[in-house]
């Protein structure tokens, strides 16, 4: 690493040279082409780095990993050398000043052909500002999103659309003049026994299993299913597949009051 960071401070010159190019980054030649004059404007390389990385170099506010961070210089764009300090290379890049490690950079030629490659012929690319406190509060929002996202898909079953209509259905038939809790303790007695060693384990069995669900006999199941359940059923059947349970582990359920937790006009045990 050393030798590249003399490389890079060769290619700058002194650092009081270095400073003075920084006020003027490119001068312009003047050119006679056939009586016409042209302004030819001609980057100047020469105290020039370039971020010779994937994503971004830091760029610290001192010579040392300890010291925050103060920008990013991304692939590819451009800062102005003005120093060096145990390896690190002293940068102005726009608004930012700081120090990036000297691994972390070309110079020169070897800046100007990287920051092509990357940007075509396009303007200089410089670097970034960086507020740490505001950066670490959107990745502590960010966890807290994904851990959120993890815990519901965790908690959730996957469903088809035929499985949707299904328990809407169920729904509607038992608990269709229910609240919003009595239709979701319908469809969480169903989601239990599906988890439950004593009754089938897939939806359509556990609602067709024979003499459980006096709609399936009656015929009224299959009218629901053949027009479709009403909405708020569908709403229902979606938190229950969602993990919404209002009854906790029961597996059973009647009209009327009894033993057991009632929710408007049903007991579930």
């Amino acid at each position: 690493m050393k030798n590249r960071v003399k490389k890079l401070l060769a290619c700058a010159g002194t650092v009081g040279v270095m400073t003075a190019a920084m006020a003027v980054p490119a001068m312009a030649e003047t050119t006679e082409e056939s009586g016409n004059i042209e302004n030819v404007q001609v980057y100047d390389w020469s105290d020039k780095a370039a971020a010779d990385v994937i994503t971004y170099a830091n760029i610290r506010s001192g010579a040392d990993i300890s010291y925050s961070r103060v920008g990013k210089l991304p692939a590819g764009a451009v800062a102005t050398i003005v120093g060096e300090e145990n390896g690190w290379i002293q940068v102005v890049s726009g608004e930012v000043e700081g120090y990036i490690r000297g691994d972390l950079l070309v110079s020169g030629a070897e800046a100007e052909d990287l920051f092509h490659t990357v940007y075509g012929e396009g303007e200089i690319v410089e670097a970034t500002p960086v507020d740490e406190a505001a950066e670490a509060a959107a990745a502590a929002q960010q966890a807290a999103e994904a851990e959120a996202a993890a815990q519901a898909q965790s908690a959730g079953t996957s469903y088809s659309a035929s499985d949707l209509d299904l328990m809407a259905a169920i729904i509607e038939c038992e608990a269709g003049g229910e609240s919003y809790e009595g239709k979701i303790g319908v469809g969480a007695v169903i989601m239990n026994r599906i988890r439950s060693s004593q009754f089938p384990n897939t939806l359509s069995e556990v609602i067709y299993q024979s003499g459980q669900f006096s709609p399936v006999a009656s015929g009224k199941l299959a009218s629901v299913l053949s027009r479709g359940a009403n909405q708020d059923c569908y709403d229902a059947a979606r938190d229950v597949f969602a993990g919404a349970n209002t009854i906790g582990d029961c597996l059973f359920f009647h009209a009327g009051s009894g033993n057991g937790l009632t929710i408007g006009n049903q007991t579930f045990y």
